[in-house]
Order: C-alpha cells, then structure tokens, then sequence
C-alpha cells in the first residue's frame, strides 16, 4: 500500500469513527435540553453561552436540570476522549492524502485542524466548569467565548483548503471539493450571529460527509484494483 493509500486508508476509519460518535450525541439521554435551544441543538446551544443568563435559560429548573447536567457531562467526556481525536484524524489524513495537490495548503490545513482541536479541548475545560457551578460564571464564559469561535473559524478554514485541494486533484473529485468548500462557507456565515449557530452543524455535515464519502470510493477503487491485479498476475 502506498503511502497517499494509506493516508486515505487512515481518513476513512476516522471519518466512520467521527460519523458514528456524532450521531451517538444525538442518542444520550436527557440530552435535549431544558430551555429554548432554537436550530442549534443542546450542545451547541451551551457552547455558545454569552453570560451566566444564558446558562440558566438552557438549563432550566428541576426536575429537567440534573439529569440534563449529566447528559452534558457525559456528551463533554466523549467529545473530549473520542470525537475530537477522531475528527482531528480524520481531516489530518485526508490533508495528507491530498498533500501532492499542494503541500503548503496540506501543512496550513493540518495546522489549522490541530490548533482546533485544541481549542475544542480548552473549550471544554470551560464547559465542565460551568457545570461543576451551574448558572457559571462570566469569567469563565469570557474564556469560553473565543475558544468556541476560533474552533469553528478554524474548522471552516481546513474545509476551505480540503476544498481547494480535492479541487485541484481534478476529475469528480472537483465538485466534491465544491461541496467541502461549500461548508466551510456556510460554518463561517454561521459564525457572524449567533441567532445562524444551526448553521454551524450544517456546514461541518456539508464538509465532512463529502470527504468521507470521497474516502470510501478512492479505498474501495484501490482495493478493487488490486484485487483486479492479483487475479490476472502471473
């Protein structure tokens, strides 16, 4: 196996693992909320708190507060254990894998995917700190606020050089790095107010799905190929 294979190998494990983790979210129970969440879900919902008002206001009141206290605690363990190594993998190898289209690019995206995911990690810091002193405190909110932005500002940015990558690979894969760029588009458009923060979900559905998709058919063509090769060699 080659190493751009492997690279794509590697983002198309990831990418499942990221898939089935996000969807997972959506299965923890009591996870919905106690207060108004709008198009955003719970979970974006608490990362985009501006004050201690609006913590209270999502979490609401007893009976519905402690058991969605635990719900969020467990949704920030698996975050920071699961989904954000896998998702960080998983855009860090399909940069890799696109790297000859454009080794600056790939370097600046890779870049840009790790610093993310660290601040998704500081991110949650100040989110279990919130909980551990519910409605929290606008000193920790301030320090919550930046990370969450940058986080996404900078998941858009690695869907703008995948995008851009996948385009200059050429071929189908173009319209797929149309796509990608698409979303990261729609994730910074999402970031200009945050009545749009629904946006923020749909534009990583709208980068990440097609590079996974993307993944699965150049593993399956490689490996289709050399099981062609096999049956006719010598």
């Amino acid at each position: 196996m080659s190493r751009t294979a492997a690279w794509w190998a590697t983002c198309l494990g990831a990418g499942i693992a990221t898939l089935i983790v996000a969807i997972g979210f959506g299965f923890i129970p009591d996870i919905g909320g106690c207060g108004p969440v709008g198009d955003a879900g719970a979970i974006i919902a608490f990362e985009i708190v501006r004050t201690p008002a609006d913590v209270a206001v999502l979490f609401g009141a007893e009976p519905c507060r402690t058991p969605f206290v635990e719900a969020m605690r467990l949704s920030l363990w698996i975050d920071a254990l699961v989904f954000i190594p896998a998702y960080t993998l998983f855009l860090c190898a399909g940069l890799m894998a696109l790297r000859q289209h454009g080794p600056k690019l790939a370097l600046g995206g890779v870049i840009c995917a790790l610093l993310a995911a660290v601040f998704d990690e500081l991110e949650g810091v100040q989110l279990f700190t919130i909980l551990a002193n519910l409605p929290g405190e606008q000193a920790t909110i301030d320090w919550l606020i930046p990370y969450v932005r940058g986080k996404f500002a900078l998941l858009a940015l690695v869907a703008l050089f995948l995008g851009w990558l996948m385009a200059r690979r050429g071929g189908w894969m173009r319209w797929t790095g149309l796509l990608v760029t698409v979303g990261g588009a729609v994730t910074m458009f999402g970031l200009s107010d945050d009545s749009r923060a629904g946006l923020l979900g749909l534009g990583g559905a709208l980068s990440w799905i097609p590079l996974l998709i993307a993944a699965a058919i150049i593993v399956w063509r490689g490996r289709r190929a050399a099981l062609d090769s096999g049956a006719t060699g010598p």
